[in-house]
Parts: structure tokens; sequence; C-alpha cells
């Protein structure tokens, strides 16, 4: 097990309690693991920890890899056509995110939670 420094603030604080809540959410299904993965990597320089932590690059590889699929906040712009021929990579990328980030998020959590 990987011992973190405690947060240095009350905003890293909050980021490490958000950054918990968002791998629960993933973990039980209440929020996607390809919208949780860009949700962590907004939350990846607040939590205090080193720029190449393993557990949230994963995060940030599963982002590059959706960058060009639109988050459900801004499927509201895009066409029913153009999001209905994405869904089958929608599909794909959630499947390799969730095989990716499942340990990274039960990691994270065993990390930052409150003891």
């Amino acid at each position: 097990m990987r011992i973190d420094s405690p947060a240095l603030n009350e905003s890293q604080a909050q980021a490490r309690e958000r950054l918990v809540l968002l791998c629960r959410q993933m973990l039980s299904g209440e929020l996607s693991f390809f919208e949780g993965s860009i949700l962590v990597c907004s939350l990846r320089f607040m939590v205090g920890v080193p720029e190449f932590d393993h557990d949230l690059l994963t995060f940030v590889a599963i982002e590059s890899e959706t960058d060009h699929l639109p988050p459900r906040q801004v499927q509201h712009r895009w066409s029913a056509e153009a999001l209905r021929r994405l869904q089958p990579e929608f599909e794909k990328a959630e499947i390799l995110a969730k095989e990716l980030a499942t340990q990274a998020c039960l990691n994270l959590i065993e990390r930052f939670s409150p003891q």
C-alpha cells in the first residue's frame, strides 16, 4: 500500500474527497468510466501527488484515447445521427476504460479515503 502525505490545505482535501467520490461512483455504475475519467483528469493537479502518479495516469490514458468522443455535457450540440454513429465507439471505450481503471479506482479510494 502506498502512503500519501496528508492534504496540505482545504482545497487539496476537497479535491481528494471528490476523487474518492468519483471512483466510488464509477465502481458502482452511477458514473461511466468514460465520463469519470474526464472528471478525474480535471482533478489531477489538485490532489497533491506527483505529476506521473501511476493511478492518475491511467485516467489520462483513457481520456487521451477517447478525446474524440463528446462527453455527455456537450452531446446536446451534436446531431442525433452523429451520436448514433458513435454509439459503438462509446460502448467500446466504456469497456476498455472499465478494464483499465477499475484497479486504479480501488487504489485511489484506499489511498485517499478518510481513515
